[in-house]
């Protein structure tokens, strides 16, 4: 199967697994913020990571106990330094940056527990949460550069985060450990992980108690 179609018929049961999720939620949130990336380097990669950001919503299925899927818009920044060699084989200290810009849904499948029980209805609430996340690519950019990056279609990640909730807003921030490499290292000699962090706020819409 054509990855296009294989893209195409992955993003179709997300958007029929999002509507069945929001039809079953207690609560829906939207949201967005700040996304940051750390590169989990062998020392011969020249990746430094630059901050970029997200946008989407998620769902939660549960009260004190709960499961949080979702789903984002990931804009991913990153330079990556190739450094001049001169004939003699010594550095030359002409150094070229690439900055490489990607755009992917990430789909978070987080469990949480509130610390304080919902059903006393309290007005602030402290959460902690974990679980799996991939990240299924879109597009990349490199500018006017020549150089070539082919990036895996999915990548895996394994995090932990917390928030917490006042009345109608919420705060959550978080790292996702990067369980596949980015890249496939076509083009260049590099193939880094990449490790994720977030801050994101937004709007609660509680649905059912």
């Amino acid at each position: 199967i054509p990855m296009n179609n294989v893209r195409t018929l992955t993003l179709l049961i997300i958007l029929f697994l999002s509507s069945f999720l929001a039809l079953n939620a207690q609560e829906i949130r939207l949201g967005g913020g700040y996304s940051g990336s750390k590169v989990d380097s062998d020392g011969s990669d020249n990746w430094k990571g630059r901050a970029g950001y997200q946008y989407g919503l998620e769902v939660l299925l549960g009260s004190r106990f709960f499961l949080k899927p979702g789903i984002y818009m990931q804009v991913r920044n990153l330079d990556y330094t190739t450094v001049g060699i001169g004939q003699d084989g010594i550095t030359n200290g002409i150094n070229t940056e690439t900055r490489y810009t990607s755009k992917a849904l990430r789909i978070p499948l987080m469990g949480g527990i509130r610390l304080l029980d919902p059903a006393n209805d309290p007005d602030f609430n402290l959460y902690v949460t974990g679980g799996p996340t991939a990240l299924i690519g879109l597009s990349t950019n490199t500018g006017e550069n020549s150089l070539s990056f082919t990036t895996r279609s999915t990548q895996w990640y394994l995090g932990f985060g917390a928030g917490a909730e006042y009345r109608f807003l919420f705060l959550d921030a978080g790292y996702d450990v990067g369980m596949s490499n980015m890249f496939n290292g076509d083009g260049v000699n590099t193939n880094p992980r990449i490790n994720n962090s977030y801050i994101t706020a937004g709007l609660r819409f509680v649905l059912n108690k």
